[in-house]
């Protein structure tokens, strides 16, 4: 039977509430430890990552759905979807039913606090973003299925004259305390990597890098930014800053304790990122696409021009 669950004044309408115990759920658990234990191979369902590469769901909805239906709907535990604008997720009548059809969304979403600005030129401003979360969080079932990525922390001078900056504890607190409100209960944050290509890029923009120490930017997240997500009853995770970084923005123990019933997924290194990234093993379905958010900072591939499909400068 299907039923309705308020989880923090939302109405959970996807997913059955979470249930601590079952013995169908025991049974799966033991057999697979027992095929662990006795040397044979165990074959997970797959997360997909939808997309550290460029935004799928914001652009590319329809090469989305169709990389989903390639995978085949019943083969995923979790999709991760990356977005600076989730608004597809329910507005894109292909794409929703597509993400309908699946046990498990987790939400990877940016919010700097610069959507708009000259280094985000076309992203959408914090408001816009959070006057778009109730309903996704609505559809994806609980607010714990959503991550706020803070990220990066970036300084610039722009034009010689004016900072644009998020590394501002001000700034940060507001974006903490609206995400709180709705239930919210973790926050990434990471520093900006500045590539050959990007420095030029900024350049051609009239932007110029602060080039902050790694123990200065350190020192701000585990003195200033911590210490106000704790105090919100908030979890303040890192992505790639080794000294600080515990879990990765994919963590497959996390998606299997969120997962509506418990199934496993693999929790082994994904081996394809970084050296010091933390994520678990999962499948990115994107394409070194161009990205209409024109993020000036992005490593991939921003574009100004609408028609460009495909800008590797």
């Amino acid at each position: 039977m299907n039923r309705m669950v308020h989880t923090c004044g939302l109405v959970q309408k996807i997913f059955p509430p979470f249930q601590k115990s079952e013995n169908k759920e025991e049974r799966k658990d033991l057999e697979l430890a027992s095929q662990m234990k006795m040397g044979k191979t165990v074959h997970y369902k797959k997360v997909i990552s939808a997309s550290r590469r460029v935004d799928l769901v914001a652009f590319y909805p329809e090469f989305m759905v169709e990389r989903l239906e390639q995978m085949g709907m019943e083969n995923i535990h979790t999709l991760v979807i990356w977005t600076k604008d989730p608004e597809n997720m329910l507005a894109h009548p292909e794409l929703r039913e597509a993400l309908r059809r699946l046990s498990q969304i987790y939400v990877l979403l940016t919010i700097t606090g610069l959507g708009g600005t000259a280094l985000e030129p076309q992203a959408p401003t914090t408001e816009e973003i959070f006057r778009k979360l109730p309903p996704i969080i609505d559809f994806i079932g609980s607010p714990v299925r959503l991550a706020i990525r803070y990220d990066p922390l970036i300084d610039v001078i722009y034009q010689n004259q004016a900072e644009i900056s998020n590394i501002d504890i001000n700034l940060f607190q507001e974006i903490l305390s609206r995400s709180q409100s709705l239930g919210i209960r973790r926050v990434i944050v990471s520093y900006v990597t500045i590539y050959p290509k990007v420095e030029r890029r900024l350049k051609q923009n009239g932007l110029r890098i602060v080039d902050h120490q790694i123990e200065e930017i350190t020192d701000f997240i585990k003195n200033k930014m911590m210490p106000r997500t704790e105090k919100l009853g908030m979890e303040l995770c890192t992505c790639v800053l080794p000294d600080l970084t515990t879990r990765g923005c994919i963590d497959g123990e996390s998606l299997i304790q969120l997962h509506p019933l418990r199934e496993p997924c693999s929790k082994a290194k994904d081996k394809s990122q970084r050296e010091n990234c933390h994520c678990t093993k999962s499948i990115d379905i994107g394409q070194w696409f161009a990205c209409y958010h024109n993020c000036l900072y992005c490593y991939g591939n921003p574009t100004q021009r609408q028609g460009d499909r495909f800008n590797t400068e």
